[in-house]
């Protein structure tokens, strides 16, 4: 069970002195990720590294190159196949401010996976406590919004929401730059931590060779694509 990334490349159309062009916003990268195991991905701002990670994540498409699940093509899934490797492979992105309903109670938030994929909603609910429990945020955190909550329990939260489909994959993009220094590694220590507890395989993707260097199995460095 891994996925493979093989020559993968990323252009966009864009426009050069009134002339249409294209943009290569990734350029041939390969990498396998397996079970248990964390490959960092590392680079200076531009270089890449947000885009591959939509490209794993299937929120994107290669220009060529393939990204594949278990030899599953996702280029070619069908919409079965799609909604399978979403339980399967889990995003957690950069701010949590934009990434969570400010409308909606963190139960609600982090029950969001469970009920879009047909899970009732007392069954939902009766998972919540579990969930913020396996991220070290006590259950009275349910009732309240994100507004009550300060940036680093809010990632928390959201890596939350990405555990509640139980996923063997997490794709962790800049999970770190919008918290304080003094949460960063805590947040490192939990995503440790749940690894070693369950075997998730991670793409860590960050611009901190420090963080990425502490974290990972394999290291791959960006630049331009």
């Amino acid at each position: 069970m891994t996925i493979e990334v093989t020559d993968v490349r990323k252009e966009y159309p864009s426009r050069a002195g009134g002339k249409r062009a294209t943009t290569v916003a990734v350029a041939g990268a390969s990498f396998v990720l397996a079970p248990g195991r964390t490959v960092g991905i590392v680079g200076e701002s531009g270089s890449g590294k947000s885009t591959l990670g939509r490209l794993v994540l299937s929120l994107e498409q290669p220009t060529s190159g393939s990204v594949t699940l278990d030899g599953l093509d996702l280029s070619h899934a069908t919409r079965g196949e799609r909604r399978a490797f979403r339980k399967r492979v889990q995003p957690v992105f950069q701010d949590p401010r934009s990434a969570l309903n400010w409308k909606h109670s963190i139960r609600e938030i982090v029950t969001e996976p469970l009920r879009n994929v047909g899970v009732s909603k007392a069954n939902a609910n009766a998972n919540a406590a579990e969930l913020l429990d396996q991220v070290q945020l006590p259950s009275t955190v349910l009732a309240r919004k994100p507004r009550d909550l300060s940036g680093g329990m809010l990632q928390r939260v959201a890596i939350a929401r990405a555990l509640a489909l139980k996923p063997e994959y997490l794709v962790c993009d800049e999970v770190l730059s919008a918290l304080d220094v003094s949460i960063q590694a805590g947040i490192v220590n939990l995503l440790l931590g749940l690894q070693r507890e369950t075997g998730l395989a991670m793409l860590f993707i960050s611009h901190d060779l420090d963080v990425v260097r502490h974290i990972s199995d394999d290291i791959l460095v960006m630049n331009q694509g």
